[in-house]
């Protein structure tokens, strides 16, 4: 990992489905349980190692209901092989304990926010609360399951809280970062190569082996294909999927998030990184299994 160029395999997530839009984004984003399960069975099929899930209520809007994430899980992990990533973000709108239902599962990933955020939301202004108290405690649940959880920062100075949470040594490498860039917030950072480029050398002062890291580059809407695309070149690893964008190319909505995956493969293909299977996913990213 990291090596430049590089050809090892490049570990495609695809998030399914997200907190934030709804169908009026595009009405093929899957919400209900058998559309993410079908979606999440071609995405893998089309070359996603992991699946980043979130969950909605039978009317669209978000939940954390143990119940409905329990049957994503089994049924995903009956009908594929991809690595399952429960969130834990779930909703700028849901509490920290809702939020933790999803780690209480014992995935082998799950997605874990790093700071505060003002989300825009259909035109409201939604505070996003990780608290660094939250922060740890979601840290010490997930650790006392052995699952890896994807530190999710959004803006260059959340790299400190990576840094202070694993100062902590609550966590053992290797340590999962995911760079979500352009989403739609005050203090999020936009997608660009300057603001990656940032990241990245930002990164490397963290007081932690460069070589622990597992780095995932993730950008919102139109930004998406060129910072993966950018991301893929650089030895890293790339985040697809409609919770992110919902347009294949301007003016064209997407019809699953299979095509993004593919789009991804044929990429990294190019690039002479073959997308990984979940095997190696699980070997790179030092997962436990299932």
């Amino acid at each position: 990992m990291h090596r430049y160029p590089s050809t090892e395999p490049v570990v495609i997530t695809c998030a399914l489905t997200g907190g934030i839009h709804g169908r009026e984004a595009n009405e093929r984003l899957p919400e209900q349980p058998d559309e993410i399960v079908e979606q999440g069975v071609a995405a893998a099929e089309a070359g996603a190692a992991i699946l980043h899930v979130h969950a909605r209520n039978p009317d669209g809007s978000n939940t954390m209901d143990p119940a409905i994430y329990r049957a994503l899980h089994d049924r995903l992990r009956a009908e594929t092989d991809a690595v399952i990533q429960l969130t834990t973000g779930g909703s700028p709108r849901l509490s920290v304990e809702e939020r933790l239902n999803t780690v209480l599962l014992d995935p082998e990933m799950c997605s874990l926010n790093m700071g505060l955020l003002n989300f825009f939301i259909r035109g409201e202004q939604v505070f996003f609360a990780n608290h660094r108290s939250d922060i740890e405690r979601f840290a010490h649940e997930i650790a006392a399951r052995n699952i890896r959880p994807e530190l999710e920062v959004y803006r260059a100075a959340r790299l400190e809280e990576v840094q202070h949470l694993l100062g902590l040594g609550i966590l053992d490498p290797p340590y999962v970062i995911n760079l979500v860039l352009h989403t739609p917030t005050q203090g999020g950072t936009r997608g660009s190569p300057e603001n990656l480029a940032d990241a990245l050398e930002r990164l490397r002062r963290l007081p932690v082996p460069f070589d622990d890291l597992r780095i995932n580059v993730t950008s919102m809407g139109p930004t998406q294909l060129p910072l993966t695309t950018i991301a893929m070149a650089m030895g890293l690893n790339a985040r697809v999927g409609m919770e992110d964008n919902v347009l294949y190319r301007r003016d064209e909505p997407l019809h699953d998030n299979a095509q993004l995956v593919r789009h991804a493969v044929r990429s990294a293909t190019e690039l002479d990184r073959p997308p990984a299977t979940p095997e190696q996913a699980r070997e790179l990213l030092a997962l436990r299994g299932r």
